[in-house]
């Protein structure tokens, strides 16, 4: 055995260790295994029955023959032809089991559709692709073909064939490309030498085949890799960063499958290749392009609603489809309709078989519709990218006389999460609703709070430079109301550093752990809590938030608020999260899935929370809270702006402020607020 060959040891040991593997899957699962060793069993049937579908040659002088009948001259210029276009060599010389022709199906040659030859140029186009697709796409098939090709007409390439088992990956998908190179003519077939197993063979032409399951390649280093059902792969995410150096030598990757949620490897790299975040390509397939299963198409619009309306399809372009679906139409023909009433109308199982949807398939916090609106009708381009690292993303320079909160949820600065401060502007809207009352419609107009999103930022900053950031932009828009979360330490080197600058409106809770308060006792302030109308109980508060004692409610005043559109979003980092935010058993209601994150979630939920309750929980007195919220002060850095909403008037008062001594500010805690609560400072 050569040099570099001596790998493929390594593929007899990891047939060895996964003989007899086990992956537990769920019967629906089940059920697919059972029906495709079923259409298995019958190709081979139909295979052993008939006789060789012979190759018809169009020759380089126009003649036409069979395979068997060509010079050798021919057969050379065949081999040419074939190598240098692998669409040709799959039209001309493969042939398939397909299901839909005759009584259960028939071997028929391997005749292309469109968006398969789509696929086999793309493949040979890019480096690294990963297709969409839906289920009975032919796409598997496809790139097995492909395959064949390029092992028969690329000498010394070295093919990676991985799915999560073992068994498919080896019986089934190895297995087709093995049969596409056995069937060819003996012109241009390639021959197994020394070693011929089911799992590895190596051709005389010193390209080699592996079948891997995802525990790994154990120090293979294939020239392509091809991964089947990614988003179905247990543990991909482990298999993945194993395998990824294996590519940095050159290698190519294909990616194949349909969706399974927001999972942290197919998902995760499909959507950086349609961001152009990586260096994927990225292909989506969709049903309704296949000729096998449009035949009677129709598109959609207000489905099974009294303003219903049904065009239908006269063979409409793939681009004009999309326009249609882009514009809020929907796909449907009879094929459709079955494969809806097979899965008895379950529209997940539909969503991640037919619609390519990786939102349908998962269980998202968030509707999936809701998360669709957002990001048809809010996201936004930032008009600015700021700061050191071009991090903060701004949609709306703070406005004279709004008022603004601020949230952060803090990293270390040097971990895998970010720190992300996010700004909402309060705003207060009017709407006119139509109530029926002693069975007459009436129009009321009705006054609510509504939260934007007008700043984001996110990075790596340390805590310390979180400060820096909130105090110029808290500053910038109208001293915002700055909301820390001190949940695991990292925030109380923030709201310190915030402190010693001196800003002027951080929020403060009530915390009983005694660690924290003694970490923070020189910053406590005793403040009046409301426990019944008219009755006050004084408590010690601290600067800061804790996320962790409320998390369940603050993450479901967050879904209240962004569901019925009383917060808008027009971050695409933060919406991205979202996606991956999933609900989860127990206390903590939802989190992010493995291998993502939710730090933009937790600011944001932080300032939904605050601007919903807790300005309106602490006060020096009853009396002072009504003017703190209704009559929120502005200040910018040279003056005082007091908006007085309880008299109706526009009028705005500027005072001039005091100067404070930055000996004070060092030595007094409660100076940093002193503008909200007079006299604190002296107790």
């Amino acid at each position: 055995m050569t040099k570099k060959n001596k790998p493929i040891k390594r593929i007899d040991d990891e047939i060895e260790n996964n003989e007899t593997e086990e992956v537990i899957q769920d019967p629906y699962l089940i059920e697919i295994e059972k029906k495709k060793k079923e259409l298995r069993e019958r190709a081979d049937t139909l295979r052993k029955q008939a006789t060789n579908i012979e190759p018809i040659i169009v020759t380089e002088s126009g003649e036409i023959k069979k395979a068997s009948q060509l010079t050798q001259q021919e057969k050379d210029e065949e081999f040419i032809k074939c190598a240098l276009n692998p669409i040709y060599f799959i039209e001309t010389y493969l042939t398939i089991f397909d299901q839909t022709q005759g009584d259960g199906g028939l071997i028929v040659p391997f005749k292309l559709f469109d968006f398969q030859k789509e696929l086999i140029l793309s493949y040979q186009k890019h480096k690294y692709n990963i297709a969409n697709k839906y289920r009975q796409a032919g796409v598997s098939t496809t790139t097995c073909a492909y395959i064949a090709w390029y092992v028969m007409f690329n000498p010394n390439r070295t093919v990676a064939i991985v799915a999560n088992k073992l068994q498919t990956a080896r019986d089934e998908l190895m297995r087709d490309v093995v049969e596409f190179i056995n069937n060819c003519p003996p012109y241009l077939r390639i021959t197994p030498t020394g070693k011929d197993t089911a799992a590895h063979k190596i051709y005389d032409n010193g390209s080699q085949l592996g079948a891997f399951s995802s525990k790994g390649l154990r120090g293979y280093t294939p020239t392509l890799i091809f991964w089947d059902e990614t988003a179905w792969t247990e543990k991909g995410d482990v298999f993945w960063t194993g395998t990824k150096p294996a590519l940095q030598t050159g290698g190519n990757c294909i990616m194949v499958s349909t969706p399974n949620g927001l999972d942290s490897v197919f998902y995760k790299t499909f959507e950086g290749a349609i961001h152009k975040k990586n260096s994927f390509n990225a292909i989506e397939l969709w049903w309704y392009n296949d000729p096998r299963y449009n035949k009677e198409l129709e598109w959609v619009k207000n489905k099974d609603k009294e303003n219903e309306v049904r065009i239908k399809d006269n063979n409409f372009s793939a681009d004009y489809r999309a326009k249609l679906v882009a514009d809020g139409w929907e796909a449907t023909s009879p094929w459709f309709e079955k494969q809806v009433a097979d899965y008895n109308g379950d529209m997940r199982k539909v969503a991640q078989e037919l619609l390519g949807s990786f939102l349908g398939s998962g269980d998202n916090f968030i509707a999936e519709e809701i998360l669709r609106k957002i990001e048809e009708k809010d996201i936004t381009k930032p008009k600015l990218q700021e700061w050191i690292d071009k991090g903060m993303y701004i949609w709306e320079e703070s406005v004279l006389g709004e008022d603004y909160i601020m949230s952060a949820d803090i990293s270390s600065g040097f971990s895998d999460d970010s720190s992300v401060v996010t700004i909402l502007k309060v705003k207060e809207i009017i709407e006119e609703k139509v109530i029926i009352k002693d069975g007459k419609p009436k129009k009321f107009k009705v006054r609510r709070k509504q939260l934007e999103q007008v700043a984001e930022y996110m990075g790596k900053l340390t805590p310390q430079g979180v400060a820096e950031l909130m105090y110029h932009y808290g500053k910038r828009y109208n001293y915002a109301y700055a909301v820390v979360d001190i949940t695991g330490g990292y925030g109380i080197g923030t709201v310190e550093k915030l402190l010693e600058f001196g800003y002027p409106n951080i929020h403060y809770s009530e915390i009983s752990l005694k660690p924290l308060k003694d970490r923070m006792s020189s910053f406590i302030k005793k403040m009046n809590k409301e426990i019944s109308p008219n009755e006050f109980k004084e408590i010690e508060m601290i600067p800061g938030f804790m996320i962790s004692a409320n998390r369940a409610m603050i993450l479901q005043e967050m879904e209240r608020s962004i569901r019925m559109n009383d917060t808008i979003v027009r971050s695409y980092r933060l919406l991205t999260e979202f996606k991956t935010f999933v609900r989860v058993e127990g206390s903590r209601i939802a989190d992010h899935k493995r291998s993502f994150h939710d730090d933009a979630i937790m600011a944001i939920a932080m300032a939904i929370y605050v601007g919903s309750y807790e300005f309106k929980k602490f006060s020096q007195n009853p009396e002072r809270t009504k003017k703190m919220i209704d009559a929120m002060m502005k200040i910018d850095s040279n003056q005082i702006i007091i908006e007085n909403k309880e008299t109706g008037e526009d009028k705005i008062e500027r005072i001039q402020p005091k100067k404070i001594n930055a000996k004070i500010i060092r030595n007094n805690p409660y100076v940093a607020n002193a503008w909200l609560f007079k006299g604190l400072g002296k107790k």
